[in-house]
């Protein structure tokens, strides 16, 4: 288990901090760092972007790929464990086979971790907005209807709404892989709802696909680790990938965390325009191993009353932005996506740095 001083020094609350963290460590390490701003500015009118990080030869062949920050609070984590597996590396406590490199992409929705929403500045959840090339911004889950006046109420709460109770019922009388489904695939129809998709491509995901362009060239084969924070057991890591993979394969290599994105096998649910299945469509000359590696914090059902009391603050309230950041809806978004359990963080550190391990005993392999 990493050190007290270790978590201290990986985590941050804001994203100006963070970035810093990051930019210092690349700095000891004597990296390049590749920064790609967005448009919109952060609470202090700071500039808010997507930084890169290479180590290893700029020609590999064979790449491990850490994402972070696709939901935007969910970058605290994250971006602690970036840093973490940096000076590991930095440490030569974990060494890389030849011909092969570890990229960071730090922080694909820089905008929603400095506002402390998982969405972007367009309420789009960009885990739901790399849909395929030709692939309509249209449509949503056959059963969203049926819920979405529990999950986006249009004015602000005057009495008792009893959501708990409503959302039991309703996961009863739908079947709770079903309603879990329904919620999470992600919709293209209402853009102040939960889980929209986007009406196009953001300016954060335009981004991130001109930085594989530009940097993918050589590349053969990549173990891509997509963190993320929210579901399963507290501090423990799910790992997550697509249903057309080889399970047994996977287990073998990286453990029985493996599970499918199939709400009736695990925590996990199908999606629309996810960031791994979106750039592996654009990138199919390349060899995928995609993971997304997803740590429990709260229940969902508890964790979806945080995000739609956030997102209705957010549409509804007519407080402005400064507002809402110190909003008790906002800062109980980050509690859930960053625990400030010392034991939580400890075991994000820990599984962070091994699942590295195991991508570099997978490219090992010949």
């Amino acid at each position: 288990m990493p050190e007290d001083a270790e978590v201290h020094r990986c985590f941050a609350t804001e994203y100006v901090t963070a970035r810093q963290r990051l930019l210092d460590q690349a700095e000891k390490m004597e990296l390049e760092v590749e920064s790609i701003p967005i448009t919109e500015k952060g609470p202090h009118e700071e500039t808010l972007s997507t930084d890169y990080l290479w180590f290893g030869p700029k020609d590999a062949t064979k790449l491990i790929l850490h994402t972070s920050g696709v939901h935007g609070v969910e970058g605290f984590p994250g971006s602690a464990a970036a840093i973490h597996i940096l000076a590991a590396l930095k440490k030569k406590e974990m060494v890389l086979p030849d011909d092969c490199a570890i990229a960071f992409a730090h922080i694909i929705n820089p905008w929603g971790m400095a506002w402390l929403r998982r969405v972007n500045e367009d309420n789009a959840d960009l885990n739901r907005n790399f849909l395929p090339p030709g692939e309509e911004y249209e449509g949503e889950p056959e059963n969203y209807a049926k819920l979405d006046h529990l999950l986006n109420p249009t004015s602000m709460q005057k009495g008792r709404e009893y959501y708990t109770i409503r959302a039991a019922w309703h996961s009863f009388r739908l079947g709770f892989a079903n309603a879990k489904q329904a919620v999470q695939e992600g919709q293209y129809t209402r853009p102040k709802s939960l889980q929209f998709g986007g009406s196009e491509l953001t300016e954060s995901s335009q981004n991130f696909i001109a930085w594989c362009e530009r940097n993918l060239t050589n590349v053969e084969r990549v173990v891509w680790i997509d963190f993320h924070t929210g579901l399963g057991p507290f501090g423990v890591d799910s790992l997550l990938v697509g249903e057309n993979v080889n399970e047994a394969a996977l287990k073998q290599r990286y453990g029985a965390r493996i599970q499918p994105l199939d709400p009736k096998k695990g925590v996990a649910y199908k999606i629309r325009g996810g960031i791994q299945a979106g750039i592996e469509a654009r990138f199919p000359d390349k060899e995928w191993t995609s993971i997304t590696q997803e740590f429990g914090t709260i229940k969902p059902i508890p964790l979806l009353r945080l995000a739609r009391a956030e997102n209705r603050l957010t549409q509804w309230s007519g407080k402005p932005p400064l507002r809402l950041l110190g909003s008790t809806e906002r800062r109980e978004m980050l509690d859930a996506f960053n625990p400030r359990s010392l034991k939580w963080r400890k075991m994000i550190l820990e599984r962070s740095r091994a699942i590295i391990v195991d991508a570099i005993a997978h490219l090992s392999e010949e």
